[in-house]
């Protein structure tokens, strides 16, 4: 094996640029770095997404993510060429039906598991979560398998390399995201307009507030750290991850490990971070915190994920983005880079089919969580209903006792 397209330098320092996103993130604001929870916040919770203060260093990320990642290509136009697409014939040509249901797929998988290749494989590893283990082996099995599996010549799923030629950003494209990114700009702007609490409210109604403007620059440079670490770490390129996914590839020599180390860049930086957090850090630290550095101790904290439940929608959820991600070869992260450069497929394809797959996988798990209480419920009265029966029976054989008791008694 040659790896002749192995980059293991661009991969280590992107991955620790990702790494140290999710760092600043934790250690500053106390919050996770989740491409797809948050984007999938937009259609799941959409009102509290874009009008709570609370959610308002979300619109700042996005925003300032799509912002960099348009200066990035602005300076460095060649940073999405990929030197193997359309010229390997075994690094597949995603179609546009394979834009479709990976984008569907990655976003009910994402939603329904509760993380991706950034929540789980790089946050949840790093505090060596058993859940995100299984998670991220969930969809590592399902993502190799596809791409292993399905031929680059399938018909259907993937395309020939004349047609990419139509892949290329538009003018349109660019305009719907530039229009885009100023709705939610806007959106971000409105909340740093908006009224302080009244003269009545209490201090930690203050504090709260202040807090939640203090996230503000934090999410700016955690979301420029994502960003460039992605575009260095060219998890942006097709052939990377295709390169990786399919291992049929390794008796051909052309295998490329690059996202390996890409992710145990991100791991490593991320692992250290918590460290520095009081309750999930591995190496006794008297240093460790209580609470963000950014945030007021009296009601900041570490929304740090405890859920350790490992369940069959943690792993069929993670399969399913495995399969979604060998698909189309993108994940969350990824896909707002290639979406803020305007290329089409996944903008207009990609995108909307994730975010569908996102709210009809917050829809099925409301469908599950009210079948499990219907059946909990059902069960406790069909408990209930046999300790009343047990209960009577017993009464009952407490008369008969008493009733020949008393003639027992004369007998004695």
């Amino acid at each position: 094996m040659t790896l002749e397209y192995f980059t293991p330098v661009t991969g280590l320092v992107g991955g620790a640029l990702i790494g140290l996103s999710a760092a600043a993130l934790l250690l500053l604001n106390g919050d996770i770095l989740g491409a797809s929870g948050l984007m999938s916040s937009f259609v799941v919770t959409p009102k509290s997404t874009l009008t709570d203060p609370s959610n308002q260093w979300k619109l700042f990320f996005v925003v300032s993510f799509f912002i960099v990642s348009r200066v990035f290509l602005w300076i460095l136009p060649s940073a999405l060429d990929d030197v193997r697409t359309g010229i390997d014939p075994d690094i597949p040509i995603v179609s546009p039906l394979g834009f479709i249901l990976g984008g569907f797929l990655v976003g009910f998988g994402t939603r329904l598991g509760n993380g991706c290749t950034s929540g789980h494989g790089i946050c949840g590893l790093a505090r060596l979560s058993i859940r995100s283990m299984v998670g991220v082996v969930s969809f590592m099995i399902t993502g190799i398998l596809f791409a292993s599996v399905v031929p680059a010549s399938n018909p259907h799923i993937r395309n020939t390399p004349d047609a990419m030629e139509t892949y290329a950003p538009t003018t349109t494209t660019s305009v719907i995201v530039t229009v885009i990114v100023a709705i939610v700009g806007i959106s971000a702007l409105v909340g740093l307009t908006r009224k302080n609490p009244s003269s009545d409210s209490t201090e930690g109604q203050l504090d709260e507030l202040t807090n939640n403007r203090q996230k503000i620059l934090p999410s700016i440079g955690g979301a420029i750290l994502f960003a460039i670490g992605l575009f260095v770490s060219q998890m942006t390129v097709y052939s990377k991850i295709f390169g990786f996914l399919d291992v049929r590839l390794i008796a051909k020599g052309s295998w490329d490990p690059t996202l390996v180390i890409v992710m145990c860049g991100g791991f490593i930086v991320s692992f250290v971070s918590y460290q520095w957090v009081n309750g999930h850090n591995i190496i006794t630290n008297s240093y460790a915190l209580q609470c963000p550095l950014s945030q007021k101790d009296t009601v900041g904290k570490f929304s740090v994920p405890t859920n350790k439940i490992i369940d069959g929608k943690l792993v069929f959820g993670e399969a399913i983005f495995g399969l979604g991600w060998g698909m189309a070869g993108l994940c969350p992260g990824p896909a707002m880079v290639l979406a803020s450069a305007g290329y089409p497929n996944v903008l207009l394809r990609w995108w909307p089919m994730f975010f569908i797959g996102s709210f009809l996988a917050e829809k099925a798990k409301s469908l599950l969580s009210h079948y499990a209480t219907s059946r909990s419920t059902k069960n406790d009265i069909n408990d209930l209903s046999k300790g009343t029966l047990q209960g009577r029976d017993g009464h009952s054989k407490d008369e008969n006792d008493l009733e020949n008791g008393g003639s027992c008694s004369v007998n004695m």
